[in-house]
């Protein structure tokens, strides 16, 4: 090997594959401003991930800020359906109290108080739709004022069998009775000690016939397995009312109620062919006195127990906005005949025989009412059904 070579050689030696040393480090130290493509991927991702979190949360914000803003227009336009509501349940009272002042009493919607909002040229705010509607409760049969006869032919007119029926109505005619706390417990009525929690039976009148789910009744007849209200039950409750008046009106009684109550099968299809004829004009067909019913039923007619006066009247009140709905529901008693369910006070005896003196209270302002509201219920659930044609 000459001279030439190994000069070649030594100085590809020192070179490297790499080159020479120069190029080498120019090669580990690369310009700062481009970034190899590993770095430029983990960036690219990074920024991904950034915004796909922003997105996330930026969603979030605004579906619960349209949701909260929504309950809250919601619950604004609840409010002033609500003073829709009872600014016409007054105005149909006052017309109610009106009517009742020139004729004394009211008998049935087929009067001439039948549209009370339309004969005042009531008017709804901020194009609201309001609709009245009616319900007799004395047309039904009072359960403070049953017999236990009555209550079975009332259950058996709901689709109850007859032993059925029989054991049902003792079993509530003994829960509603009343009876002092310490009264030795009946040997007929069901044993409420044994229950788990024990328990005793209410001896007052219901109030609301979701109280019947104590009653030691068959409790499948009345609710199902998720505890709704069955036909039967629904039935029922159409047929009896919860509060107390004296007399049913003959008016507007179904021929169940008509049954329970003693007339026979010829005197209320009789009442039913009087309702079902074409009325003369002028004409209302409504009984105004016992007499002028006498003229249909003839004596079967029984002055204790059937009227034609209406006594307890439902008023149902709904407003509607849009898709948005709001119902009202009071019982009113337009005599002084008929009152509510009032909880039973014990009076505790005086202590040494001493008859306690009570100072008396402040003089209060007494509001000259026309009616007694015995109860109301707000944004009520509209009825499962139809009125059945047997009540």
């Amino acid at each position: 090997m000459n001279r030439a070579h190994v000069a070649n050689f030594a100085a590809k030696g020192r070179a490297g594959p790499l080159g020479p040393p120069e190029m080498r480090c120019r090669a580990r130290g690369a310009p700062s401003g481009r970034a190899l493509p590993s770095d430029r991927g983990a960036v690219i991702v990074l920024v991904l991930v950034t915004l796909l979190l922003a997105s996330f949360l930026l969603t979030a914000f605004i579906r619960r800020s349209g949701t909260e803003l929504l309950a809250d227009a919601r619950g604004s336009q609840q409010k002033e359906l609500r003073a829709e509501a009872y600014s016409a349940l007054e105005t149909t009272l006052a017309v109610l109290a009106d009517f009742r002042a020139a004729e004394g009493a009211l008998h049935s919607p087929a009067e001439t108080w039948g549209a009370p909002l339309t004969d005042t040229g009531y008017v709804p705010a901020g194009g609201r739709e309001v609709e009245v509607a009616f319900e007799d409760e004395s047309a039904k049969l009072s359960l403070p004022r049953a017999t236990e006869e009555e209550l079975q032919a009332a259950l058996e007119f709901a689709g109850i069998g007859r032993n059925e029926a029989e054991r049902m109505s003792g079993a509530l005619h003994a829960w509603i009775r009343e009876a002092p706390a310490d009264a030795a417990p009946d040997p007929d009525a069901p044993d409420y000690s044994r229950a788990d929690p024990a328990y005793k039976p209410a001896h007052r009148m219901l109030r609301s016939w979701r109280e019947l789910a104590a009653v030691e009744m068959d409790r499948h007849v009345f609710f199902d397995e998720d505890g709704r209200p069955t036909p039967e039950l629904q039935a029922f409750a159409r047929a009896v009312s919860l509060q107390a008046f004296a007399k049913t009106n003959l008016n507007s009684a179904g021929a169940g109620v008509l049954t329970a109550l003693g007339l026979g099968a010829g005197e209320v299809q009789s009442l039913e062919n009087h309702r079902a004829r074409p009325l003369l004009p002028g004409e209302t067909g409504v009984f105004r006195s016992l007499t002028e019913a006498g003229t249909v039923l003839g004596a079967a007619v029984n002055a204790d127990r059937f009227g034609t006066a209406i006594d307890v009247l439902r008023v149902n009140i709904t407003v509607r906005q849009g898709s948005i709905a709001y119902r009202l529901s009071a019982v009113v008693a337009t005599s002084n005949t008929a009152r509510a369910a009032q909880p039973r006070r014990e009076q505790p005896a005086p202590a040494g025989g001493q008859v306690a003196v009570t100072a008396p209270g402040p003089e209060r302002k007494v509001l000259n009412y026309p009616f007694t509201v015995l109860e109301i219920e707000e944004d009520a659930e509209p009825p499962a059904a139809a009125p059945s044609p047997a009540y």
